[in-house]
């Protein structure tokens, strides 16, 4: 079904879906768009989203002639788009999308671009990547990649926005009243009965699963794979083996011994910063996370939500004080940082500095 004319429903969508977390957010964000516009909003659908989402989240030519340009953009993209914050995304794909967004945005993102490739070891594949090359590949992206509307959503929205249909006189024989009664019950038992089916679990399992944060705090971290005295050398290296760009933090009272990188089932991989704790005579450790590893690690373990909601504005931390171990979890720009030490301390937030 096509959506009404002069509807930005798609644009909408499109936006929403570069700043959820998963469909399911998503589809609220659209919502409150189309809510929006019943009210009169006539912002830009990349403005409307974005206003949206800053009060409801959680804080040569086409297809270079060698393929293998394309195969790897194909995988690129998506993860460099996952290390933006969400106005960041916007502003790059609307201005790849429709053309009408600042030249530096495009010329910015294919530097950047071009810098990952050469740190997967493309260096050939960046050399021979350009403008034309890039925006084929963004649009590309786009549309295999992101999904329409869900079609519930379409159909509901533009039920609501059709004009009503002249009012007939009922014809037809009217059923007894216990007839009525009972396709209202079986009505009410089938609508239960999907309910049911759509806020299950979408898989079963006879195991257990953890919870995620809680299995890092009783992690066995080790040596550091790379050791390192001060925080650009480990941002140096995570950059290298990762391609992740983060800030690390100093500790006072503390020095920094360098970092490794962790994993969770073989396929979940994470930094981990040594520490070694000089006021409290202990190692501590910090796993870096993001929300693409959160979204994966969904699959195999479950993710508390309320540290998440916990941690959600700048500057608020979630602390667990357990008897094996003591947490601190909190935000920096768009990674996720939590601090464990075997020994309890109040003040271990404070003592991590960001330069």
């Amino acid at each position: 079904m096509k959506s009404l004319p002069h509807s930005d429903i798609d644009d909408l969508y499109l936006y929403a879906q570069l700043v959820a977390e998963d469909a399911e957010e998503a589809s609220v964000l659209l919502a409150k768009a189309l809510d929006a516009r019943g009210k009169g909003n006539r912002s830009e659908a990349s403005e409307l989203i974005q206003l949206i989402a800053g009060r409801h989240m959680s804080d040569g030519g086409a297809w270079l002639t060698k393929r293998q340009v394309p195969q790897a953009l194909e995988e690129l993209l998506p993860r460099m788009l996952s290390r933006f914050s969400p106005p960041r995304r916007i502003a790059v794909v609307r201005a790849f999308k429709d053309n009408d967004g600042s030249a530096s945005d495009r010329e910015v993102f294919l530097i950047s671009v071009r810098r990952a490739l050469e740190s997967d070891g493309l260096t050939s594949v960046a050399r021979r990547l350009t403008m034309e090359g890039l925006e084929e590949s963004m649009r590309q992206y786009l549309n295999t990649q992101m999904a329409d509307v869900p079609e519930t959503i379409r159909e509901r929205w533009e039920a609501a926005n059709r004009p009503a249909a002249p009012a007939s006189p009922a014809v037809g024989r009217q059923f007894p009243l216990p007839a009525r009664i009972a396709a209202g019950v079986l009505v009410i038992l089938v609508s239960a009965a999907i309910g049911s089916w759509i806020t299950s679990p979408s898989s079963s399992s006879s195991t257990t699963r953890s919870e995620l944060f809680d299995t890092l705090s009783n992690l066995d971290s080790g040596s550091p794979e790379f050791r390192a005295g001060d925080a650009e050398q480990v941002e140096r290296f995570l950059t290298d083996r990762l391609d992740w760009r983060l800030a690390v933090p100093s500790l006072d009272e503390g020095m920094i011994e360098g970092v490794s990188v962790g994993a969770l089932d073989g396929e979940l991989s994470f930094p981990v910063i040594h520490y070694k704790d000089q006021g409290m005579e202990t190692e501590l450790h910090i796993f870096v996370l993001d929300y693409r590893f959160l979204e994966s690690a969904r699959r195999s373990y479950v993710v508390d939500s309320s540290i998440l909601k916990q941690i959600a504005e700048t500057g608020s931390v979630e602390v667990r004080n357990a008897p094996d171990f003591f947490r601190v979890t909190w935000r920096f720009r768009d990674d996720i940082y939590v601090a464990v030490s075997p020994i309890s301390d109040p003040n271990l937030r404070s003592r991590f500095r960001f330069e």
